[in-house]
């Protein structure tokens, strides 16, 4: 492989975190909108980025699409862009970016099992030391400090929730590209069915829980530009641009980079929103992180 490709490879991964780790801080600054007028921002947001990345670039094929890839973006969306990243809404509220946001990137680690059982993968050293690092990760990530309220433990679950359904849509994602889909395809598909489905979500909310649309009046505020940036921070330009750093490095370079983004949350945290990280955290970040890592190896 050339240098000046790999680098520009590493580059693009680095943007690619960059993007991914400015999700969960824009999500921490919402404060009115309840999950599904969120998840609708979101679709918003990232709808219109991908749809402008199409535009310029020309190279997706939405109408090819058949009716069983169209079952599997609904699932893939139902899973990480709908109850993953709705998950990761709650616990970077209930726990701060830093924990919630490095406890939601372990799904390398649910990943790698489910592939050992359905997909006949070993279970190699890497795999097994990364577990071990995650859990001891996680475990220092719930340390409480003395100045620190007791841990949430619906933020601790709504964390592993994220980080299961996360991993349910890479699994949902692969299959998409094994049945020949390109990146492009998949970033304005996701789009489409994200926009529609938490449509729907929301207009039933309304029609039936809360039998009110004037919770419509909610989106004239702050909340949503921030929800709408977040959208089209992950699910757009994140997308695409891990998308452009696998055309010139292999996944095993990519994903680790990409993955290391909750550092660079915590890290943004402790000044946007003034969190307080203990040592025994941040040592808690850098091994969940890393061991999310080390499984992709």
């Amino acid at each position: 492989m050339p240098v000046m490709c790999l680098l520009y490879g590493i580059f693009l991964s680095v943007v690619t975190c960059f993007f991914w780790g400015n999700t969960s801080l824009l999500l921490r600054g919402i404060k009115k909108l309840n999950a599904a007028q969120m998840s609708f921002t979101r679709a918003c947001g990232g709808l219109l980025c991908s749809a402008a990345i199409i535009l310029f670039f020309k190279n997706a094929h939405v109408m090819h699409v058949s009716s069983a890839d169209a079952v599997i973006f609904a699932l893939l969306v139902l899973c990480n862009n709908v109850l993953g990243d709705v998950f990761l809404f709650f616990s970077i509220h209930l726990l701060g970016v830093a924990r919630g946001a490095a406890i939601s990137s372990t799904y390398p680690i649910p990943v790698a099992f489910a592939s050992y059982l359905f997909f006949n993968t070993p279970l190699t050293l890497p795999v097994a030391a990364g577990t071990l690092s995650v859990v001891l990760g996680v475990a220092l990530l719930c340390h409480r400090g003395s100045e620190e309220k007791s841990l949430s433990f619906a933020g601790l679950l709504s964390a592993i929730a994220a980080s299961f359904f996360w991993a349910a849509g890479l699994l949902l994602n692969k299959e998409l590209l094994v049945r020949g889909i390109n990146p492009a395809t998949i970033v304005m598909g996701r789009g489409i069915t994200f926009f529609l489905m938490s449509f729907l979500l929301l207009f039933l909310r309304a029609l039936f829980i809360k039998r009110d649309f004037g919770e419509w009046r909610a989106f004239l505020g702050r909340d949503t530009l921030l929800g709408a940036a977040a959208g089209a921070s992950s699910l757009g330009l994140g997308a695409w641009f891990y998308s452009l750093a696998l055309q010139h490095v292999p996944p095993t370079v990519a994903t680790p980079i990409g993955a290391a983004n909750p550092v660079l949350a915590a890290l943004l945290s402790t000044v946007i929103y003034k969190e307080k990280i203990t040592p025994l955290q941040w040592v808690g970040v850098f091994l969940a992180v890393g061991g999310a890592i080390l499984v992709t190896v």
